[in-house]
């Protein structure tokens, strides 16, 4: 039978009962008190959300995609408010993190790898775009503050005559204390759709499981 999973109005309606000042203090965001709107900052660029779960990119006519706003809207309801640890986890080593390994290859790391195999500064170039800061990390790397206390790495070494192309991401320690690991599954997918993006317009993201149909069996 089908399990209908609601994430994007689940979040909207847990962040209508929280008090502005609550999600201000553990998120980063900021709050305009006269116009009932959040401002927060997710991957480089500032994005309004109302307190009724409408999500905005000022400038932007499009509609923001579906897990965008339903990660920028858990992100303001499960912060923790804890700064970034400086020491990063694969995604491996996130709790619970060997249930989503082999699809976390499959949506993010060898897409990542096979869009940027030879081309290192082509990925730095696309990190930018997403306010990406260099890394001295494999062949190309650069670090990216998702949230506000939230940073992810992306990680590149490229091919050569003896092995293919891999990439990696990484989460910042603190990062389960913001997000739950399926949610940071979603958010490592869209990091690398974002920068294959820069390469390719035309690609879309391969992870729609939120407010999507999963099948159960029985």
């Amino acid at each position: 039978m089908c399990n209908i999973i609601n994430a994007c109005g689940e979040a909207a309606r847990q962040l209508a009962a929280l008090e502005p000042e609550d999600v201000v203090m553990r998120s980063g965001a900021a709050y305009d008190e006269k116009r009932k709107t959040y401002r927060l900052k997710y991957f480089g660029a500032w994005y309004e959300i109302d307190c009724q779960g409408r999500v905005s990119l000022p400038g932007h006519g499009e509609e923001i995609p579906y897990n965008d706003r339903t990660l920028i809207m858990q992100y303001l309801c499960s912060a923790s408010g804890l700064p970034p640890r400086n020491r990063w986890l694969s995604f491996l080593e996130l709790p619970e993190g060997a249930h989503h390994h082999g699809p976390f290859h499959v949506d993010a790391l060898n897409p990542l790898a096979a869009a940027f195999s030879s081309l290192p500064d082509q990925f730095l170039r696309a990190a930018t775009t997403l306010d990406g800061e260099p890394l001295p990390m494999g062949d190309a790397a650069a670090r990216f503050m998702a949230f506000p206390r939230l940073p992810l790495a992306a990680v590149l070494w490229v091919q050569d005559e003896e092995f293919p192309a891999r990439a990696n991401i990484l989460f910042d320690a603190v990062s389960p204390t913001h997000l739950s690991t399926a949610s940071l599954w979603v958010l490592g997918v869209e990091l690398a759709t974002k920068l294959r993006t820069c390469l390719n317009p035309a690609v879309t993201g391969a992870v729609n499981w939120l407010g999507k149909e999963q099948r159960k069996e029985g």
